[in-house]
């Protein structure tokens, strides 16, 4: 009998952990669903957002030059990845993302993947006190320190931009204020 119970409150634990991930809601403005709160690819990849991520992530040409140095400088990188589904810039960067991560062996782990709603807030306010204004935000740490932000589209390619970060030779792609301003 004290095994039942056990085996009954382990299950619940796993369904309750389970439906913390890749939560999704009803978006009012485009009348269809959006990802909101912690995610991963896996939720990415499910109807009716794995159209545009798989189009684009299977359409990205990498720069091998850049992932390479990426590969190289990666060792204690880690990220913070801000998107929302139901953003254009998101649907096109963020498969962009994984592919150069996929190609450059970064372990799922270290990628931290939060969907945002159309006021840029999360279930969990994982956006709380990091400035996100804009999606997708990208957000590089090395050794758990921020060294480094692509923030709605990349300066000249997300790997040269990631290669500038860690390179330490940029910390910020403010394309999007220029962008905005004109």
């Amino acid at each position: 009998m004290k095994s039942l119970v056990i085996a009954i409150i382990f299950l619940q634990l796993v369904i309750s952990c389970s439906t913390m991930l890749n939560q999704a809601v009803h978006d009012k403005q485009s009348n269809s669903r959006m990802l909101v709160g912690l995610s991963n690819r896996h939720g990415l990849q499910q109807n009716p957002f794995s159209g545009w991520f798989n189009k684009e992530y299977g359409a990205y040409a990498l720069n091998k030059e850049a992932v390479q140095g990426i590969k190289n400088n990666s060792k204690n990188l880690s990220i913070k990845l801000f998107m929302g589904t139901w953003c254009k810039d998101s649907r096109r960067e963020v498969p962009r993302i994984y592919r150069i991560l996929d190609a450059v062996g970064f372990d799922g782990p270290r990628l931290t993947l939060i969907n945002l709603d159309r006021e840029k807030s999360s279930p969990g306010k994982e956006e709380i006190g990091l400035n996100i204004h804009h999606v997708p935000t990208v957000i590089l740490y090395n050794n758990g320190n921020e060294i480094g932000r692509i923030i709605e589209y990349p300066v000249q390619s997300l790997e040269e931009d990631m290669v500038a970060i860690l390179n330490g030779t940029n910390s910020v792609s403010y394309t999007h204020l220029r962008a905005h301003e004109t």
